[in-house]
């Protein structure tokens, strides 16, 4: 199955870099990746355009959603495929999500599947199992890691179902309504790595929002 690669950024310049050239490594005829620049103050558009990839970039930030959506209307390939770039998630595991897609809906990589990530700060560690706790009983379905980026679907999926989100609560709306529309969900074990550069995580702000998009997924239509 052709790929299309969608790797949202804003102010990624330590990381970019690195994950494209690890993502083009896994690349098979007909797979593409696309950057989308979402208002960078740094170099993360200069640094992406000189790997040769396609890159889109906004004068001003929209939010991470906003950036995804972007990808997925630019994205030539059936599959899509999410992942940040900031080096948290391993790309060499993209060929094994999309593989999963023969048998599910929705594949997402768990950073929290049976491993506590050595390199995540505690507090973010304890945040997320809350939140997949939190998930797994208002689905009642097993979520280990909701807000994981690196994620395989088919483009029909994101274009049935509508997301509200503007920023880093995408994922959650997403698995929410996913799950609650009878998609099939799956995960794949993998193993994240400390993130390069500042993260724009605001913990308190953005856990509110998690939850308040986790409910608009499972009971906004």
């Amino acid at each position: 199955m052709k790929a299309s690669i969608i790797i949202p950024a804003y102010n990624e310049e330590k990381g970019i870099k690195e994950v494209i050239q690890r993502c083009k490594k896994i690349l098979r005829a007909g797979d593409e990746i696309i950057v989308v620049d979402d208002g960078s103050k740094d170099n993360t558009a200069k640094i992406a355009k000189k790997t040769g990839v396609r890159v889109i970039t906004y004068p001003k930030n929209k939010g991470k959603a906003g950036a995804m959506k972007e990808g997925f209307r630019a994205a030539k390939n059936e599959v899509i495929v999410t992942i940040d770039a900031d080096c948290t998630y391993p790309p060499e595991r993209i060929p094994d999500l999309v593989k999963e897609l023969n048998d599910a809906d929705l594949v997402v990589g768990t950073r929290f599947r049976g491993y506590w990530p050595k390199d995540m700060p505690l507090h973010r560690v304890l945040a997320n199992k809350l939140g997949a706790l939190a998930t797994s009983v208002i689905l009642a379905r097993k979520v280990t890691d909701v807000t994981t980026g690196l994620r395989a679907f088919r483009k029909k999926l994101i274009k049935s179902i509508t997301i509200t989100a503007k920023g880093l609560d995408f994922e959650a709306e997403f698995t929410a309504k996913a799950i609650t529309k009878g998609y099939k969900y799956k995960e794949v074990k993998i193993v994240a790595h400390e993130r390069k550069g500042a993260s724009s995580l605001r913990f308190f702000r953005d856990i509110w929002r998690f939850f308040v998009a986790l409910l608009r997924g499972k009971f906004k239509d």
